[in-house]
């Protein structure tokens, strides 16, 4: 609060006591008092007015810059009314209830978001649980009749029944992730061993290169975006798939290149946007937007980074995935 804002706010203050220094002024010019008590006595009572002035302002300036001070530094705003201390003049305790009123009710709003999302994610976990059943049991009629259409399919319900289930997961992902040391090859393999038969079907040759290297991560969370990617990989026109890993200073990170269709320079930036399919998405028509979002989320729970490079046009090229693993601390969250 600067003086000029507080004085404003006085101004009805100020006038009262500018008219009866004007009337003693006039009173003492009448008088025939000289130049020299005609101004100072007058301008003593102004003064005086404005002196009486400074302890409100000096308080009031006082709690109101703490105050822009903690909001600025409070990552959740809505707590302030829990940092902040209740002033000691009067208008400033209004605004303290009102800022602890409005507080509750946004707690309470929250505790009730949250308390609806735990029982939708609990919902939804109970339904993948339920529906592999029956999943499994398609699969087995499929694979006795040797419906490699059938189990085509299935295939992708699995995986889109995969999706919804880490979707649901994804905001307490650190509940569930156990961290412990597994090498790239350890990762990529199991990858590539559970998702043969698609990567069979689909005719895609695979390479892989130095991918001894031990890093400490969730080979659960981390399997299910390297399928994520191999999925959009394989959906945009890839043939051959290539996993390299490179070790840095502080870091390690596992790069995947496909020969797709690449993305172009405008969509490289927002491919992890949720709900973003881009000119890729439109010409082949079955994208959600959903996969390389969940990607980025998950990679942010469990500390790595992600990053996307298309470095020729679309149609030639294709696109490099670096995931990259901390040695020591989790990357800044300016990387993604």
């Amino acid at each position: 609060m600067s003086a000029g804002e507080f004085l404003r706010g006085r101004f009805f203050f100020l006038g009262l006591n500018l008219l009866p220094a004007a009337y003693f002024a006039l009173l003492l010019h009448l008088l025939g008092a000289g130049p020299g008590p005609t101004i100072f006595l007058p301008g003593l009572l102004l003064a005086l007015a404005l002196i009486s002035l400074v302890p409100e302002y000096w308080g009031k300036n006082r709690y109101y810059r703490e105050l822009r001070n903690i909001v600025a530094q409070l990552d959740k705003k809505h707590l302030l009314a829990e940092v902040v201390e209740r002033p000691d003049f009067g208008e400033g305790q209004i605004l303290y209830e009102t800022l602890r009123a409005a507080g509750k009710a946004m707690n309470d709003e929250i505790a009730r978001y949250r308390l609806s999302a735990a029982d939708y994610r609990e919902y939804i976990e109970l339904w993948v649980h339920e529906i592999k059943t029956p999943i499994a049991a398609a699969r087995l009629v499929g694979e006795n009749a040797r419906n490699a259409a059938a189990l085509a399919e299935l295939a992708k319900i699995e995986f889109f029944v995969e999706q919804a289930l880490f979707y649901a997961r994804s905001e307490t992902a650190e509940k569930d992730y156990l961290i412990r040391s597994v090498t790239l090859a350890e990762l990529v393999s199991s990858v590539l061993k559970n998702n043969a038969r698609f990567l069979i079907a689909h005719k895609i040759s695979v390479r892989l290169d130095a991918l001894e290297t031990v890093v400490f991560t969730d080979g659960k969370w981390v399997a299910f975006i390297l399928r994520q990617i191999i999925d959009n990989s394989v959906k945009y026109g890839c043939r051959a798939l290539f996993f390299e890993g490179r070790r840095h200073e502080n870091s390690v990170s596992l790069f995947v290149r496909d020969d797709g269709v690449g993305i172009p320079a405008q969509d490289i930036g927002r491919v992890c946007d949720k709900g973003f399919t881009g000119d890729n998405g439109r010409r082949f028509g079955r994208s959600t937007g959903l996969g390389l979002y969940l990607c980025q989320k998950l990679c942010r729970k469990l500390g790595l980074g992600l990053a996307f490079e298309s470095p020729g046009p679309a149609g030639s090229m294709g696109t490099t995935v670096e995931i990259v693993f901390p040695l020591k601390e989790p990357l800044d969250e300016n990387f993604y």
